[in-house]
């Protein structure tokens, strides 16, 4: 892979930022008249499909560490009498319910940390020191590189689609040895997962409005964050139908914001 430095974006169309507010975040389109309209990002409206397999997960944690927890408080203890009361349980049960929220902020930080890096690598910029934690993603980012045959046009990037009234922060845009644009997706989860494809489908609209160019494909890259190190490349079949399934995402997000009793 090479940066092309003659591609160069033409202007968005909008002015495009996310804004934070105390705890909560949303993206504002900025007209050149100063007109704004503001929506939520895009993940915001895939936060409302059931992901079971994260239940199980959270679940597992919480009694693996409810058990760990147990195994603290008894070191020392095992051939002594014990005394069990309603605070020393609830003690217990309180760190149980604390891994699973630790483990997913952790690696929330450690995913912005590589990307960090992804987008540096695009920019042509020397990269900051790498920890320990991301150098297996890093390591698989550089062989991806290695063997890719696209050419970074633009890292990071927010757009905004007016039509939907949504926003969002794609990770790259790169062309191929044809021409065709491509819209990229980093992940440092541990696989390609359904809602991923209505993420990047409902980027490439956003983009399409933003910039005034269409994205002929969709392309989600997964960096391992443990060993063995090893990358993984999945293109999106067919982006009308995975920006059907956001659409449809988006409107169940709708629906359970609504009164719907009396």
């Amino acid at each position: 892979m090479s940066t092309d430095l003659r591609i160069k974006l033409p202007p968005p169309s909008y002015k495009v930022e996310r804004i934070e507010q105390g705890r909560s975040r949303f993206y504002r389109a900025t007209k050149d008249d100063g007109e704004f309209i503001d929506g939520p990002g895009v993940t915001t409206f895939l936060g409302s499909i059931a992901k079971p397999a994260l239940v199980t997960w959270a679940a597992n944690q919480a009694a693996e560490n409810i058990g760990l927890a147990l195994r603290s408080k008894l070191d020392g203890l095992l051939f002594k009498e014990v005394r069990i009361d309603e605070t020393w349980i609830d003690e217990i049960v309180t760190e149980g319910k604390k891994k699973p929220a630790k483990i997913k902020n952790e690696a929330a930080d450690l995913g912005t940390l590589a990307h960090e890096y992804f987008d540096a690598f695009i920019r042509g910029e020397q990269p900051k020191e790498v920890i320990q934690e991301i150098a297996p993603a890093i390591d698989a980012f550089n062989q991806w590189v290695e063997k890719s045959d696209i050419h970074p046009v633009v890292g990071d990037t927010k757009v905004f689609s007016l039509q939907y009234q949504y926003g969002g922060a794609l990770d790259g845009l790169a062309i191929d040895d044809y021409g065709n644009f491509i819209l990229l997706d980093w992940k440092t989860s541990s696989g390609i997962w359904t809602e991923y494809a209505f993420q990047v489908a409902a980027y490439c609209q956003a983009f399409r409005e933003t910039y005034g160019i269409t994205p002929q494909k969709a392309v989600i890259v997964r960096f391992s964050k443990k060993a063995p190190v090893e990358f993984e490349v999945k293109e999106v079949a067919n982006l009308e139908d995975a920006f059907s399934g956001f659409l449809a995402a988006k409107k169940l997000y709708e629906m359970l914001k609504k009164k719907l009793y009396i």
